[in-house]
């Protein structure tokens, strides 16, 4: 069964050998430069949720989670302890307010599935090159030589290459794309960040945890 297309995919264009590129090479440096820093926006975004998560527990506990989250490097790993930060604040009984706590629960789930899986494309960003080269003008019918630039992966991965041709090359409005929906998950998360406070007013600690919503 064919898998589902989803937008963190790689345009099915980039995937084309020797397409034409962009023909000048600002667009394209400017889309890199905005595109990596919306990510580092989503690693602030990440790091306020973190801090919201913890809130709840004593200041020395909270200080150590945070401190263990800094020496995470790895996206799923960052992904996988901000989901088990949820479970451990929605362990909580939350009243009226239960519905919203599921409803965090599914977007908390939801938004580290995407995080975790942007990140290839922040690092094909992150570790390509920008290339230039002449290529005919197929606009123009004599097709002059022009020169054209793309994203291309870094010949650092061989497995990016095949036949002295990359696997996949990027333009600069893909880049575009790249970079608007960094931002746009950084906002997502930040949201969730904020919900995290007004639950904190509903929540109150029970035990056993067999009334959890998690």
């Amino acid at each position: 069964m064919r898998r589902k297309s989803m937008p963190w995919d790689r345009p099915l264009g980039s995937f084309a050998p020797n397409r034409q590129g962009d023909r000048t090479d600002g667009p394209i440096y400017t889309a890199l430069g905005r595109a990596l820093s919306a990510w580092e926006g989503v690693n602030g975004a990440v790091n306020s949720l973190a801090h919201a998560l913890h809130r709840h527990l004593p200041e020395r506990e909270a200080k150590q989670a945070i401190d263990e989250l800094d020496g995470l490097l790895k996206t799923h790993e960052r992904a996988a302890f901000l989901r088990n930060a949820g479970a451990s604040f929605l362990s909580g009984d939350f009243g009226r307010q239960r519905s919203a706590a599921a409803k965090f629960k599914r977007d908390l789930r939801n938004e580290m599935a995407a995080y975790t899986e942007w990140v290839a494309r922040r690092n094909e960003l992150a570790h390509g090159y920008v290339t230039e080269a002449l290529s005919p003008d197929y606009e123009d019918p004599d097709q002059p030589i022009i020169t054209v630039y793309a994203l291309l992966p870094s010949h650092a991965r061989a497995d990016r290459w095949f036949h002295a041709e990359p696997e996949w090359n990027y333009l600069a409005s893909e880049i575009e794309f790249f970079a608007q929906s960094f931002k746009d998950l950084d906002n997502r998360i930040e949201r969730l960040a904020a919900n995290v406070g007004e639950l904190q007013l509903a929540r109150r600690h029970v035990q056993p945890l067999r009334d959890s919503i998690w």
